[in-house]
């Protein structure tokens, strides 16, 4: 074992056995997040990828329990060999729902996915406390998308305040859940607990989910129909880490220079905040999959009589931004023209309409807010067609 993974094996228990306490640190850090290996059988962690953080450090116990442990760790089975599906019920607590999205990284210049996955019960979601993961995109082949973990006790104060029982064992149990490709029939979780990955309407067409609640530690390693390990492709199942410039730009400033931009009309009740910029486009080519995003620009709002702030992202397809942009996983239309919704998880909902060749979203605090701001925001720049532009 290297000196980096064991000092990140040992910062993972320190945070597992402070039982997801510490004091929470701000700031837009990265911060290494391990996905499950594939490559042997006795090397199962060894797939680590730079993960968008946006999370305070002990949020990381999360991975811990999920994926950060020896291959003979005990483990106990809370649900059938078949994986759940990203949205519905914690098996031991059927009050508590859980979703798991599947979302473009909106950071400008990024080119990836990310998942924040919340607990719920009758509608009330809980306080965001850090279970989520971004990364960059894998390399064609590579059978891992993302991957994460959530302890049920980032719902504690959810469940406190409806009054449900939890007892100790369920106070223990964490929610693994990982995006694998079609080459992944199942993941195995530990020797002799095999969860197989199932299909969702809400995934890109090859994608599949692997979700599972269990309590102790696991080792996933993706199998393949024969329930042998997957090799590594060749290219070595690196993520393709982009490496585009990104400027920060203030309210009413011109951004001629920039391949992309948003501007936001006055509106009575939105006030632009700041904005971040790529200055330049890159075409990443087969070094990702055909349906990853590239964000171009993301803006920042605040809303009248709302803490939270919406945000504004242009994303352009990440192999060929000249294209035409894939569709978002799991869009629904909203009965608005030309307008589709995605539940974005922690940040919020996330409305999308197609703008030339790129998509334009918003992501905020209230689907009544997001709407009239998507309509009135317009996206400019080289990087878009003037096709459709309003």
């Amino acid at each position: 074992m290297n000196d980096h993974l064991g000092q990140l094996q040992q910062a993972l228990s320190d945070a597992a056995t402070r039982e997801y306490g510490g004091h929470a640190h701000s700031g837009g850090q990265r911060r290494e997040a391990m996905l499950p290996g594939d490559d042997d059988d006795s090397k199962a962690r060894r797939t680590w990828v730079q993960s968008s953080s946006r999370w305070p450090p002990f949020a990381s116990a999360a991975l811990a329990l999920a994926i950060c442990a020896t291959a003979g760790a005990a483990i106990v089975v809370l649900v059938d060999r078949g994986s759940a599906p990203l949205t519905g019920t914690v098996p031991s607590l059927r009050a508590l729902h859980y979703d798991v999205p599947l979302t473009p990284d909106l950071e400008a210049g990024d080119a990836g996915w990310c998942s924040d996955p919340r607990f719920s019960i009758s509608s009330v979601r809980s306080p965001y406390s850090g279970g989520g993961a971004c990364a960059p995109s894998y390399r064609p082949g590579t059978p891992i998308v993302l991957a994460g973990g959530e302890p049920i006790s980032n719902a504690a104060e959810l469940l406190k305040s409806s009054h449900t029982p939890v007892s100790a064992r369920q106070g223990h149990t964490n929610l693994f859940w990982a995006i694998v490709t079609s080459r992944v029939a199942a993941v195995r979780l530990s020797p002799g607990h095999v969860v197989s990955a199932r299909r969702d309407d809400r995934l890109p067409s090859g994608w599949k989910a692997v979700v599972a609640f269990v309590s102790g530690q696991i080792d996933p390693v993706a199998l393949d129909r024969a329930g042998s390990v997957i090799a590594m492709p060749s290219n070595g199942g690196t993520p393709t880490i982009v490496r585009a410039l990104t400027r920060s730009v203030k309210p009413g400033r011109p951004a001629a220079s920039s391949p992309c931009s948003i501007h936001a009309p006055r509106l009575p009740t939105v006030t632009a905040s700041w904005g971040v910029l790529a200055t330049s486009v890159p075409a990443l080519g087969a070094g990702v999959s055909a349906n990853v995003l590239f964000s171009c620009a993301r803006s920042w709002y605040s809303i009248k009589g709302y803490t939270e702030a919406a945000s504004a992202a242009i994303l352009l397809d990440a192999q060929h931004p000249h294209r035409v942009a894939p569709a978002l996983p799991g869009l629904t239309p909203t009965g608005n023209p030309g307008i589709f919704a995605e539940d974005g998880g922690a940040d919020g909902p996330l409305l999308a309409r197609r703008v030339g060749r790129a998509w334009l979203v918003v992501q905020g605090p209230s689907t009544s807010i997001d709407l009239p701001l998507l309509d009135a925001l317009h996206a400019e720049g080289t990087a878009i067609d003037s096709a459709g532009q309003r």
